[in-house]
């Protein structure tokens, strides 16, 4: 598959568009529902079908099982009548041996509540499609999840997809992450931020969906070539090009001046994930400090 930034695809890593919610519903059978329409809708935006299932039954096993009977089985068999007091996970894709995913999705509501008042674990979705999706249409599904689930946070862009049938594939992709700074991935951006006590932004992105606690503590305008509007009082803020009623991809020197904004826009609400085990600490600290001046 093709993308912007000429990475070369194999059957261990490739580059997806991806999108990730966080959100604070409290889990019950109409979310459950809800998260089911979500996936759905999904499916029918990419034309694709899940063919493979983890869903967290046993932690030691880590490669992916066929799905028979259909995704939707696996769902409420992972997800009816459970309290979510405690972590489930249902991850679904199309990867084979040979083949990276085309499209991905991982699951992970939560009730979680602690002691502490300040801490709890947010529910999470995040979705991997081809790169050839319209921008238009992503931001369409992220209008459509945001009117269904109480957001809190949402970010969409590129992101390192790992093939988690051929060994070491995270591994790899996760260093190949050193040469591209416009993309993500769960490992290093989204998989620790449901924590509440840790909760912000990671980095910027293409698209990013921002509840009014984060609103509140950015003190200045949205600067030229960014486009913000509010939705239910979301903050949906993205680099995008508007021309003839389309939203269309930057260019590269584009992304760079925009995301250099955007960077500094988000400044006051922006977190450090923690350095994932694939990265050398050194490169680690480079990554985060990649927005902070002009790239050479």
């Amino acid at each position: 598959m093709g993308n912007i930034f000429g990475f070369e695809e194999t059957e261990k890593m490739g580059l997806r568009k991806g999108v990730v919610f966080y959100f604070n519903d409290w889990i019950d059978e109409k979310i459950i529902s809800i998260l089911e329409e979500i996936i759905e809708q999904f499916l029918s935006l990419t034309q694709a079908q899940f063919t493979k299932k983890y869903n967290g039954e046993n932690s030691a096993y880590v490669n992916r099982r066929n799905i028979r009977g259909g995704w939707k089985k696996i769902f409420h068999r992972e997800f009816d009548n459970k309290s979510f007091d405690s972590s489930n996970i249902l991850i679904l894709d199309n990867c084979t041996s040979q083949n990276l995913q085309t499209v991905y999705a991982c699951v992970k509501p939560s009730n979680y509540k602690a002691p502490s008042i300040d801490y709890f674990v947010y529910s999470y979705l995040y979705f991997q499609c081809p790169p050839d999706i319209e921008w238009s249409t992503i931001y369409q599904f992220m209008e459509y999840v945001n009117s269904k689930l109480t957001i809190h946070y949402a970010s969409a862009g590129y992101e390192m997809a790992f093939n988690d049938l051929c060994p070491k594939s995270a591994g790899y992709g996760v260093r190949a992450l050193k040469q591209l700074n416009y993309v993500n991935s769960e490992y290093t951006e989204w998989r620790e931020l449901c924590l509440s006590t840790r909760f912000g932004v990671p980095c910027p992105n293409f698209i990013q969906i921002l509840w009014p606690e984060l609103t509140q503590k950015i003190e200045s305008e949205i600067p030229n070539e960014l486009h913000g509007k509010l939705v239910n009082a979301n903050l949906f803020l993205d680099i995008l090009d508007r021309k003839s009623g389309k939203m269309l991809e930057p260019t590269l020197e584009q992304i760079e001046t925009r995301y250099q904004k955007l960077y500094w826009l988000l400044k006051p609400i922006l977190v450090s994930p923690e350095r994932p085990m694939f990265m050398k600490k050194e490169d680690w600290e480079k990554r985060l400090r990649r927005f902070e001046e002009k790239q050479s």
